[in-house]
């Protein structure tokens, strides 16, 4: 990093210590542990875009495109009176970042802004873009190319590198944010599929942790998630004796099922019939978006949550109107636009 001027040395009254993680292909990647740093910084508030928005912007196109930025946060420089706080301890001594490490608090906020300044007019009608990841998109061939080229020459005046290995163009089929995308429609991340597929039964609550936090990233695939993940959500709460019994067993095998059989979700195209079903048990509320597209009813999106002690105290047909009233609030991007 010194022979690429990412860092260089320091005589800073900070330091921060720095941890090596092992990478699945045996080599190791090195980090600063800015904890302490983070506790103290002030916070920046600017927003990420939600994944499930940037997908649902993808309705209508037929070609994909993705570009990842090469290091992202190292094409942002430091300012020169703020570099001293990045120092971190080596055996030679202290060193500090001139260009933005990861682990700090404010990067991916300070990235997003960058990037929304620079695609500004573009992004959610042209592209979209997700810290590093920029997503081009379009109906047609011709207007991909026209999209590609605008957005490509705003990457070449900022001065910023894309990493070609990880850059595809013009694909039908592509995976964007960890989801497969094509012109019918959204499908989980088959190497997330695989992982979820291969998880073993757990013997810990970490692990009961690590599998519900997989699931739960793709539960607008499932209906009555919540449902089917309450056994699992039990075993995650205080002073509860970890204890695998049949109903756990259950609702593993069931998660690993629902999330395996390729589920696909269709894009909300505005103007076409859209309806909302609901449901609601003694434990959750449950609701599902679909649309008529060709004369069937597609689902776009699935949406349920846990009751709470309160409303478990509800009657059958109050359980039923709360769920409606939920749906309407949770899909109200469809609905009103």
């Amino acid at each position: 990093m010194l022979k690429l001027d990412i860092i260089e040395h320091s005589e800073s009254p900070w330091s921060s210590p720095v941890v090596l993680v092992k990478k699945k292909n045996g080599t190791w990647r090195f980090c600063v542990d800015y904890r302490r740093l983070n506790k103290i910084t002030k916070k920046d508030v600017y927003p990420l875009p939600r994944i499930d928005d940037a997908l649902d912007s993808l309705s209508g196109a037929s070609l994909f495109s993705t570009m990842d930025l090469k290091s992202g946060y190292w094409q942002i420089e430091v300012d020169e009176r703020d570099r001293e706080k990045t120092a971190f301890i080596t055996p030679d001594g202290l060193y500090q970042f001139k260009v933005m490490p990861f682990g700090l608090c404010n990067a991916p906020a300070t990235f997003e802004r960058m990037m929304d300044s620079l695609l500004k007019g573009m992004k959610w009608k042209h592209c979209l873009c997700y810290l590093d990841d920029v997503i081009v998109y379009a109906a047609t061939f011709e207007e991909h190319l026209r999209r590609l080229r605008m957005v490509l020459q705003c990457i070449q005046t900022a001065g910023l590198t894309l990493n070609h290995e990880k850059c595809f163009f013009g694909q039908s089929r592509l995976k964007i944010l960890s989801h497969l995308v094509d012109k019918d429609g959204i499908h989980p991340d088959p190497g997330k599929v695989e992982a979820i597929q291969e998880f073993p039964t757990p013997k810990s609550i970490s692990q009961v942790r690590s599998f519900l936090g997989i699931c739960s990233y793709y539960r607008r695939f499932v209906h009555k998630f919540a449902d089917i993940a309450r056994p699992l959500h039990e075993l995650l709460k205080q002073d509860v004796k970890f204890e695998w019994k049949d109903d756990h067993q259950l609702a593993f095998a069931r998660l690993k099922y629902l999330l395996t059989k390729d589920p696909v979700l269709g894009f909300f195209i505005p103007g076409d019939k859209t309806l909302i079903h609901t449901d609601a048990s003694g434990y959750g509320i449950g609701a599902v978006l679909v649309q008529i597209q060709c004369g069937l009813e597609k689902p776009i999106a699935y949406a349920s949550r846990s009751l709470t002690p309160s409303e478990k105290n509800y009657s059958t047909t109050e359980k039923e109107c709360l769920a409606v009233i939920w749906a309407i609030s949770k899909f109200r991007p469809y609905i009103f636009g």
